[in-house]
């Protein structure tokens, strides 16, 4: 979970393929003494977490077209960052897609931002309240023809109940569309969060009612002072389709990732299709020193070679939303197909760079 007022306390790039005459140029170079490979502190670069300075949370990012696409928002403005590289995003320059209030709107606090390329056109899935009025945070669709804008507001995204909602997210499968989001069971504020999911019939678009997919009912996902399920974010693997979610509070230490597994038939929208791990997938390390790590995105590699689990965490136990950072690592799988997102690294771990950085 993201705002903007908090927000301000805080501190897929293909590999070239060598033509004919690419090759006689590296032997010609090679002949005269000039390198012709990447030397092996090239072959084998690492990169220490966080991925951005200066703070960050709740990171999308899109890679698109030999880009990475990463958007934040700070002190009410936001941001996309473009960069070749997945570990290049930090010193990448963002520009500004949106404010609070913008065009005279009065939706502000803008929280946990979505970018996703769908039908040629490119999204970004907002949560924002109409000014400032926590109750009446909803999602909200904005839509453009280039990651980077301009975008042009959709209007808001909601089924018929029309009730609370944040972490807006879209699945596909089997040729369809659902919007995946965490959201109030009534109207009552802050007495929990579970996900919902419903069909879409185009991008700013939900069709019929929400579905119940998940609820924080065992004690890993109760930590806090309230139970949630939030920040759904797809994974697809080998024809699986999985996803991985948030739990527990996120102000809290224990804040963690959770799994949901499609079983392969039965209609998405039927919390019976889904299985749900026993418990955190990527949980807290405290030995390394990393506090509640959630709120993730999955990212391909551009060449599609690895899958990066990109989320934010803490150094400091206690310390909650004021000091969160973004940070990655790579996405392991297990035999039987299920991923194994590992121990979450330590800062003062040097990782190798994502398939594809190391150009």
């Amino acid at each position: 979970m993201d705002s903007e007022n908090r927000g301000a306390k805080e501190r897929r790039t293909c590999r070239p393929h060598l033509s004919a005459v690419g090759a006689a140029l590296l032997m010609a170079f090679a002949a005269i003494g000039a390198p012709a490979m990447p030397d092996a502190a090239a072959r084998d670069a690492t990169f220490h977490n966080p991925l951005l300075d200066g703070g960050g949370q709740d990171p999308s990012i899109l890679p698109w077209e030999g880009h990475y696409y990463l958007v934040q928002t700070r002190r009410g403005v936001m941001r996309v960052f473009k960069s070749p590289t997945l570990t290049g995003l930090r010193s990448a320059k963002g520009v500004e897609v949106w404010r609070s209030f913008k065009n005279g709107s009065d939706l502000n606090d803008l929280w946990a931002p979505e970018i996703v390329a769908l039908d040629g056109k490119f999204y970004i899935y907002v949560a924002a309240a109409r000014n400032g009025v926590h109750e009446s945070r909803r999602m909200h669709v904005l839509e453009a023809e280039s990651p980077t804008g301009p975008y042009r507001f959709k209007g808001k995204i909601a089924d018929v109940s029309d009730r609370w909602a944040i972490d807006g997210s879209v699945v596909e499968h089997a040729g369809e569309r659902y919007f995946v989001w965490s959201g109030w069971v009534g109207d009552v504020p802050d007495t929990g969060q579970n996900l919902y999911i419903a069909r879409m019939s185009n991008p700013w678009t939900i069709t019929g009612p929400r579905h119940l997919l998940s609820a924080p009912t065992a004690a890993w996902e109760r930590i806090g002072r309230e139970p949630i399920n939030e920040g759904p974010q797809p994974l697809y693997r080998d024809g699986r389709l999985m996803i991985v979610f948030s739990a527990s509070h996120s102000m809290t230490d224990d804040y963690c990732l959770g799994l949901l597994t499609y079983k392969g038939s039965g209609a998405l929208t039927d919390q019976a299709s889904w299985t749900k791990s026993d418990g955190c997938v990527f949980s807290k390390n405290v030995a390394g020193g990393v506090y509640g790590p959630g709120h993730n995105v999955l990212v391909p590699t551009i060449d599609d070679r690895e899958i990066w689990n990109v989320y934010h965490a803490v150094s400091t136990p206690g310390c909650g939303w004021s000091c969160r950072t973004i940070r990655m690592q790579k996405v392991d799988w297990r035999p039987d197909g299920t991923p194994d997102f590992g121990t979450a690294k330590p800062l003062a771990e040097a990782i190798p760079v994502p398939s594809g950085d190391d150009r």
